[in-house]
């Protein structure tokens, strides 16, 4: 097994190295677990093999940032999957940072990396900057709560709520270089789980709350409806609005060759949003709008599917947003 603060007096605890960085930003050395005071980080021997297991954890010859504290004194803590026991003491930060009355948010690094190089990099291994680059140059813009469990309730096309849990990194919104972006879990992702984004919200000024980070991702068309009453309905980066357009009046618009009727509309250039049934404006007041109704899949199966309903047509609308990222795994991707 490694060796441990028993047989070496002046090495430190994980906790201790773990809590003297959170509250005291100061530098530590554990047997896997160190501290420079501005990074924490996990970093185990290139022949780790406990218990005659050289492969067992994946982690041999590793070395992965835990957190980092910013220029301003606040902590970015990486919030990418990583391998056990690397894990287990990220999941420690996690537990710890909420409780030091300090900033933070958390992110998983590879999408830090993605947003500084505009995707060209989506591997934080690969990042082309330094620790004190990121320090200078990442701000934490509206803190995160930490790790938890949000309760999401959605209403079908019948109506019909249901409350879920979907798990969250703890929803923050950060700034790279002089961009920001809201880094939070999609509750539409695959399986109920939830799916982690970071999305470039386009405005000028800086959010004072996540709940107003996410209210500019939506269209103003969004904004008009639910200031309605009306409940609109969301996949990923797709909004649909309820309607009350007939169908023989869009079938009237498709007739004047003003509208395109279409069966398994797949929405924007090379999209994975699926539509069942859509009528598309190419000409008149309304082009460039789509109509859909029936079920919004996801090609790839990253998003719930969405049951529109076969009678209500609904007005579909992206967000608004620059750059956007998602993450499977340990890799960041694009949506």
């Amino acid at each position: 097994m490694g060796r441990t603060a028993s047989v070496f007096p002046n090495m430190m605890t994980h906790q201790q190295v773990i809590d003297n960085f959170i509250k005291e930003g100061k530098a530590g050395s554990g047997t896997y677990v160190k501290s420079t005071g501005d990074l924490l980080y996990s970093k185990f021997p290139s022949g780790y093999s406990p218990y005659g297991h050289r492969a067992w954890g994946n982690v041999a010859g590793r070395q992965a940032p835990l957190a980092v504290r910013l220029e301003d004194g606040d902590l970015l803590v990486n919030g990418a999957a990583l391998p056990y026991p690397m894990g287990s003491y990220q999941s420690q930060v996690l537990r710890e940072v909420p409780d030091a009355n300090l900033r933070f948010g958390v992110v998983p690094f590879h999408a830090i990396a993605a947003a500084w190089t505009d995707g060209e990099v989506r591997e934080w291994d690969r990042a082309p900057f330094s620790i004190k680059d990121m320090q200078k140059e990442v701000g934490v813009v509206v803190p995160s709560a930490g790790e938890r469990w949000r309760e999401v309730t959605e209403t079908d096309e019948h109506g019909r709520t249901e409350t879920r849990t979907v798990h969250t990194l703890g929803d923050c919104v950060v700034r790279v270089h002089d961009r920001q972006f809201v880094s939070a879990v999609d509750e539409t992702g695959p399986w109920g789980r939830g799916m982690y984004f970071m999305a470039e919200l386009l405005s000028d000024r800086e959010p004072k709350s996540i709940e107003e980070a996410f209210d500019l991702l939506k269209p103003k068309v969004v904004l008009d409806a639910e200031g309605r009453g009306v409940h609109v309905r969301r996949q990923g980066e797709w909004f649909a609005i309820p309607t009350m357009l007939r169908t023989s009046d869009l079938m009237a618009d498709v007739s004047r060759g003003i509208a395109q009727y279409r069966q398994l509309h797949v929405l924007g250039r090379d999209g994975h949003h699926q539509l069942e049934e859509a009528v598309i404006y190419r000409a008149g007041d309304r082009k460039g709008e789509v109509y859909a109704r029936g079920v919004l899949k996801h090609t790839g199966k990253e998003h719930q599917d969405l049951n529109l309903g076969a009678i209500r047509w609904h007005l579909v609308v992206h967000n608004v947003t620059g750059a956007a990222y998602t993450l499977s795994g340990a890799q960041a991707q694009f949506d």
